[in-house]
């Protein structure tokens, strides 16, 4: 009996994928606390089990924003990290040694709200510009929109702002300008009707690369198979997202602690834009436009630019497509 009992429980771990066994731990690095409805892929990737399907037990820890999470990422202790591209590109420029592997939104889900009185690009002057800090997404993308009417900061007065701390500062006057996800322009007009939607990002810059995911360098060549299965599971749920609204609007206002009402709404949003890429996400002409645009707004110097390559590990991001059935095609938002 104890011998057929021995039989037995060998044959079942024989036939036991190697991640039921043994669970990769991994530490995983995302942006802004509590997360908008854009940043959700992570929790959908856990809640729904598709990095425990890889074998992988995944810790989310959160941050303030992407700058932060990037500069966790180069001390170390984080084996991935999500990132607005800007910091990733700079970091890229000068040396980090991190890599790109992925994104969880490749187009800008974002708006300048302002205050009701502002009207055009040129009205901005003087005015208090809420940032994060210098070199944050927030900051480079204000920085952007400044530059197309002929503004610089010298133009405008920067007021440091948490990120959560945005609509905040909106509704009290402390600043006159946010750069707002979807669903906070969304809460902040409710609550403030004469704020104004100056510029909606992915309409004015369609080609700017909005978010990333990237590894320290030493991580990815010691542990490629994982990373490649990290990703695969991050483009599981990218795929799943635009197939179950309700359980993603249910797991969104779950972590967002957003109104349903707004959470769906977002959703609606960014799903019309094809905010979440079901592929890679990272076509190389996007990739150099943005690159491109920080040497225009002075992140970083023309000398300093990253090539492709230095700044993309395809590798992973092949492999990945690759496990998960390949490319999806047929619709023009991931044509």
């Amino acid at each position: 009996m104890k011998k057929s009992l021995l039989m037995l429980v060998l044959i079942t771990l024989w036939l036991s994928p190697v991640g039921a066994q043994t669970k990769r731990k991994v530490v995983f690095g995302v942006p802004v606390t509590p997360p908008n409805v854009v940043h959700i892929p992570p929790y959908v990737a856990k809640d729904m089990g598709f990095f425990a399907e890889y074998g992988i037990d995944v810790e989310l820890v959160t941050f303030e924003g992407g700058t932060q999470t990037l500069r966790g990422s180069v001390a170390g202790g984080l084996d991935i990290t999500g990132t607005s591209a800007d910091p990733a590109i700079v970091g890229a420029a000068r040396g980090a040694g991190t890599k790109v592997v992925g994104t969880y939104s490749h187009k800008l889900s974002q708006s300048m709200l302002v205050q009701g009185d502002i009207k055009s690009c040129k009205d901005l002057k003087g005015r208090k510009i809420g940032i994060q800090e210098i070199g944050a997404f927030s900051e480079v993308l204000s920085r952007a929109v400044m530059f197309s009417c002929g503004l610089t900061q010298k133009d405008v007065q920067y007021v440091n702002v948490s990120t959560k701390g945005r609509v905040s500062g909106l509704l009290t006057g402390q600043i006159d300008t946010a750069i707002l996800h979807v669903d906070q322009a969304l809460v902040a007009k409710k609550k403030k009707s004469d704020l104004n939607i100056l510029v909606n990002l992915w309409e004015t810059l369609p080609k700017w690369l909005y978010a990333v995911y990237i590894a320290p360098g030493n991580q990815l060549a010691e542990n490629h198979e994982l990373y490649v299965d990290l990703e695969a599971a991050l483009i599981k749920a990218n795929r799943f997202i635009y197939k179950d609204k309700a359980k993603t609007v249910e797991i969104a206002v779950k972590y967002t602690k957003q109104d349903p009402e707004v959470v769906s709404q977002t959703y609606d949003l960014l799903v019309k834009a094809g905010a979440w890429p079901v592929n890679d996400g990272l076509p190389k002409d996007m990739v150099q436009w943005t690159i491109d645009r920080q040497v225009e707004v002075g992140t970083i110097k023309a000398t300093e630019k990253p090539s492709y390559d230095k700044l993309v590990d395809v590798s992973v991001i092949d492999a990945a497509i690759k496990k998960v059935g390949g490319r999806l095609t047929g619709d023009k938002r991931w044509d």
